[in-house]
């Protein structure tokens, strides 16, 4: 595994799974790299204004889950095929890892991040201008919300 002062500096329980994610993919002959963890404000700010060159999606700063140590980018080491970046994406989920080559909108293949708590999740569906909630659906929210707040 390429870039473990990367790792260093990111949410511990990301760099567990990572480096487990590492492991399972090397038994497979597949070696992966950290291209991108922990950003400051600042180097995000320099990526959203660089957008248009970039090949991969980026997010606004202060919305980056790499600004909070809680994603990383990954590539596969040597032979960037289209079959070693899924297998790459696939191992990561198995770690149970939110895999940016699943996003809708845009994906993002080298990306990884921990998955959304139920109320980052709420928060993010609530913001999608795509997503339709019936007064049904936010009372149930709410009262979801509720209950997690309250335990």
């Amino acid at each position: 595994m390429e870039n473990e002062a990367a790792l260093s500096q990111i949410n511990p329980e990301l760099a567990a799974r990572v480096r487990r994610m590492a492991d399972a993919l090397a038994a497979r002959g597949i070696a992966i790299r950290v291209s991108s963890g922990l950003r400051s404000t600042a180097k995000q700010a320099a990526l959203y204004a660089d957008r248009a060159n970039n090949p991969n999606p980026v997010a606004r700063p202060g919305t980056s889950k790499h600004e909070r140590g809680e994603a990383v980018d990954i590539v596969p080491v040597g032979a960037r095929s289209s079959g070693a970046v899924a297998a790459v994406g696939e191992e990561g989920e198995r770690q149970g890892l939110r895999w940016g080559g699943r996003f809708k909108t845009r994906p993002d293949y080298p990306h990884f991040e921990l998955p959304d708590t139920v109320l980052e999740h709420a928060v993010r569906i609530a913001k999608d201008p795509d997503v339709q909630i019936s007064g049904v659906g936010l009372f149930i929210i709410g009262l979801g919300l509720i209950l997690i707040l309250r335990s």
